[in-house]
């Protein structure tokens, strides 16, 4: 007894198809964090958002490099870190200032 032959193959796709790249990469969510802790930082409370702004800024970035191109913000995250350390010095130098008065 004989099995049936098996069905024909599916014809290849037509020319410039692309069966896709997978999903569009998303904007790391610590990223966005850190900007915005940097820019509320700078704002208002330097001492508390400025180095959370800092630490979501750089776990954001090392998320993004190891997510092979899932992941972007990276831009998002340097400015957080940026702002973040801006609002840290803009603190301690607001503090120098107030105690030698």
């Amino acid at each position: 007894m004989s099995l049936p032959p098996p069905p024909p193959a599916a014809p290849p796709p037509p020319p410039g198809f692309d069966y896709g790249a997978g999903a569009p990469a998303t904007t790391a969510g610590k990223a966005t964090g850190a900007l915005v802790c940097g820019i509320v930082g700078l704002l208002v409370c330097g001492v508390i958002l400025g180095p959370i702004a800092i630490y979501l800024g750089t776990q954001a970035k090392k998320e993004i490099r190891s997510s092979d191109g899932r992941l972007k913000g990276e831009g998002l995250a340097t400015a957080g870190i940026v702002m973040g350390i801006i609002a840290v010095i803009g603190f301690i130098i607001s503090i120098i200032v107030f105690a030698s008065r």
